[in-house]
């Protein structure tokens, strides 16, 4: 009974190191990937590695399927390529246009806004003075967006958004921004 042991030991020891001891050519990021932007098979290499179960990472053998899609979110040199990091569609999608806004810290929630936040841009009033015949009691403007891409700010407190709006609100979203008077706030289900 104990040789019947150590043999049935020995064998569930030998199974699991060759299941643990198995690797396989994966797809890595070896050149960084702005989001939207197409792969190209010179920012893919290969890594041969023994993978935990609960990551997904891309078999080599399928890095014709992976390029000509976009980033769908910014890629990093050296980090093992998942299909939840790519997407079919380009961004911005059509009738869509992509706007940065470099805003401070005050201007936005503090560390919850993340690529793929839905967001209301909020077009605050002007500084200058008031005439009796405009309605104070308007509601803001605010337009729907969807954050494509967070960063830090070129400026020490400042957050770089680049966000997808309706082609129809680029233009206005730009000029708005240029001039410091979009606020970021978030929606429901963001």
């Amino acid at each position: 009974m104990a040789v019947a042991l150590v043999a049935a030991g020995g064998l569930i020891a030998a199974a699991v190191l060759r299941k643990v001891g198995t690797t396989a050519e994966y797809l890595a990021v070896s050149s960084a990937v702005e989001v939207g932007s197409t792969i190209d098979r010179s920012d893919l290499s290969t890594v041969r590695i023994t993978v935990d179960l609960v990551l997904k990472p891309i078999r080599a053998d399928a890095a014709d399927e992976v390029v000509g899609k976009f980033a769908a979110v910014g890629l990093v040199p050296g980090t093992l390529l998942t299909r939840g990091q790519l997407t079919d569609t380009a961004v911005p999608n059509e009738g869509e246009q992509l706007v940065g806004l470099s805003l401070p810290q005050e201007r936005m929630p503090a560390e919850r806004v993340k690529p793929g936040a839905r967001v209301l841009l909020v077009v605050t009033a002007d500084d200058g003075p008031v005439s009796n015949q405009q309605q104070t009691t308007a509601a803001p403007m605010s337009i729907k967006a969807t954050v494509v891409d967070v960063r830090a700010g070129v400026k020490e407190g400042t957050r770089l958004l680049n966000v997808a709006v309706p082609e129809r609100d680029g233009p206005l979203v730009a000029s708005r921004a240029a001039a410091g008077r979009i606020v970021v706030a978030l929606t429901t289900g963001s």
